[in-house]
C-alpha cells in the first residue's frame, strides 16, 4: 500500500509540475527543438523569461543580452563595478551597466575603437562564435571541420578560424538545417540558449580568468561503482555538477517488457536511494525520476538473437519538481536493454541434460537392465546427448524478449555533465 501511495504521489507531483512548466513556457512547447536547453538556462538564471509566461525564443539577442547571459554562464552574479566607464554610449542608469563594465574589465566582450560598446546592437551567430572562441583555451581550429556545411563560404573571413574552433568544441548551432550554419543570421534567444548550454557543458575548455572561481567551492567524488572512469562532482554555491563519464544506477519505475514497447515510447527510471558523494554531499535525492524514450527496437530472431532496446535519456525530475537536462547511456550489454544471450542456451542445456539422463534410465530399464551400473551408464550416455541437443536448440531457436520488473536496475553512464541546482 505504501508503494502504491508513493507512486500516486510522484505521479500527481509530475502532473502538477508539467502544468506549471507549461504555464511558464507558453511559447516553448514540449517538442520545441531547443526545449531542453531553454529549460536549463532559465533554471540556471542565465536567460530569464521576458514576461511571466513568455521566453520569446525567436527574439533577437543584443550584445548586452548576450554579455549578461555569458557572465551568468561563467558563474558571475549581477555585477556592481565602481571603476571608470570607458564607453560613451553606456549610461550608469542602465540595468546592465555593471555587467558591461565587468565584461570590459575581464576582457570578455570588447568595445569598439570609437569608444562605444553598442549594447543594443543585435549579435550575429558569427559574432557569438567569435566571442566563444576568444574565451576558450588556445588551440587552432581545424578549418576542415567546416567541410560538412554548405554555407561555409558565407562565414566572414575574420570569423573562419573562430567558427572552426567552436565546431571542434561542439559549441555551435546548426538549426533548422543540420548542414547549414547561417553565420550572418541574427542570433535569437533559442539559439543563444543552445550555445550557452553547450558552453556550460564545456566549462573546462574556458580560460580560467573568465570563470568566477568563487562559485566553485570544492571537488568531491561519487563511489557508485569502480567501473566509472570519472567520479568527480564539482560543488558550487549554485549547483552540483556531476561530470560526464560518471556512472549511476537507474531503477525501472514500473514493469517493462519489449514485447509491448514501441519506438518513441517513454521509459521512466528512478533513484531508489539518496546518492551521496564520498564526502557526504547529497547529489541526487531518492525518488528522482529519469525520463528516456525508445529510439530503436531490434526484435528477437532465430539463432538465439534476443530483443534489443535502445533508449535515449532526456531529463531528470527532482522530488521538488525541478527538471534538469539529463544525457546518459545504458552501459549494460553494449548500451542496449537485452537479456543475457547465454541464459536461454544454458537453461536448455541443463533441461536437456535432465531429460536425456531420464531417457537413458528409461531405455536401460526397458532393456531389462538390472543393477546400478547399467542405470548409471544410461545416465552417462543420455545426459550428454540431451545436453547437446538442449544447447543446440537454445542456440538456434529465437531469443528472448526483454523484461524488467519494478526495482530492477541498469548502470547509466553520463554522456554530458549533469547540473543539479541547489534548491
Amino acid at each position: 500500500m505504501k508503494k502504491i501511495l508513493a507512486m500516486f504521489a510522484v505521479f500527481f507531483m509530475m502532473l502538477a509540475f508539467n502544468a506549471a512548466n507549461a504555464a511558464s513556457y507558453s511559447d516553448v512547447p514540449e517538442d520545441h527543438w531547443a526545449n531542453k536547453e531553454i529549460t536549463a538556462v532559465v533554471n540556471d538564471n542565465v536567460l530569464p523569461l521576458v514576461a511571466k509566461n513568455t521566453f520569446a525564443p525567436t527574439k533577437d539577442v543584443t550584445r548586452s543580452d548576450f554579455n549578461s547571459a555569458l557572465l551568468r554562464t561563467l558563474g558571475h552574479g549581477k555585477a556592481t563595478i565602481s571603476e571608470a566607464n570607458p564607453f560613451s554610449d553606456v549610461v550608469s542608469s542602465r540595468a546592465d551597466y555593471g555587467d558591461i563594465l565587468l565584461s570590459s574589465k575581464l576582457g570578455l566582450i570588447y568595445g569598439y575603437n570609437d569608444g562605444t560598446f553598442k549594447p543594443d546592437r543585435v549579435m550575429t551567430k558569427a559574432e557569438a562564435a567569435s566571442v566563444i572562441s576568444h574565451i576558450t583555451k588556445d588551440f587552432k581550429g581545424n578549418t576542415k571541420s567546416l567541410a560538412p556545411f554548405k554555407d561555409r563560404a558565407d562565414i566572414p573571413a575574420w570569423a573562419t578560424a573562430q567558427y572552426a574552433k567552436t565546431i571542434d568544441l561542439g559549441v555551435y548551432v546548426n538549426y533548422p538545417d543540420s548542414d547549414k550554419l547561417l553565420p550572418n543570421k541574427n542570433l535569437n534567444r533559442a539559439e543563444a540558449a543552445v550555445l550557452l548550454y553547450k558552453l556550460k557543458q564545456q566549462l573546462s575548455a574556458v580560460k580560467t580568468q573568465y570563470i568566477n572561481q568563487e562559485t566553485l567551492l570544492t571537488t568531491e567524488h561519487l563511489n557508485e561503482t569502480k567501473k566509472a572512469e570519472v567520479n568527480e562532482v564539482q560543488i558550487t554555491n549554485l549547483r552540483k555538477i556531476v561530470l560526464a563519464e560518471n556512472i549511476i544506477k537507474g531503477y525501472f519505475y514500473t514493469y517493462f517488457t519489449s514485447k509491448d514497447a514501441q519506438v518513441g515510447d517513454e521509459v521512466t527510471f528512478t533513484a531508489k536511494h539518496d546518492i551521496y558523494t564520498e564526502e557526504g554531499t547529497l547529489v541526487i535525492p531518492a525518488d528522482t525520476t529519469m525520463k528516456a524514450h525508445i529510439t530503436s527496437i531490434e526484435e528477437k530472431k532465430w539463432w538465439n538473437k534476443n530483443d534489443k532496446v535502445t533508449v535515449e535519456f532526456d531529463s531528470m525530475t527532482l522530488p521538488c519538481g525541478t527538471v534538469v537536462p539529463f544525457s546518459a547511456e545504458v552501459i549494460n550489454h553494449d548500451g542496449v536493454l537485452t537479456e543475457n544471450r547465454w541464459a536461454k542456451p544454458l537453461g536448455y542445456t541443463v533441461g536437456g541434460a535432465v531429460v536425456g539422463g531420464g531417457a537413458g534410465i528409461g531405455i536401460a530399464a526397458a532393456d531389462g537392465a538390472d543393477g546400478s551400473g547399467h542405470l548409471c551408464r544410461g545416465v552417462a550416455i543420455g545426459s550428454p546427448v540431451g545436453a547437446g541437443v538442449g544447447l543446440l536448440t537454445g542456440l538456434t531457436t529465437p531469443g528472448r524478449t526483454y523484461k524488467a520488473n519494478d526495482g530492477d536496475y541498469v548502470w547509466l553512464k553520463l554522456t554530458q555533465d549533469l547540473s543539479i541546482p541547489n534548491k
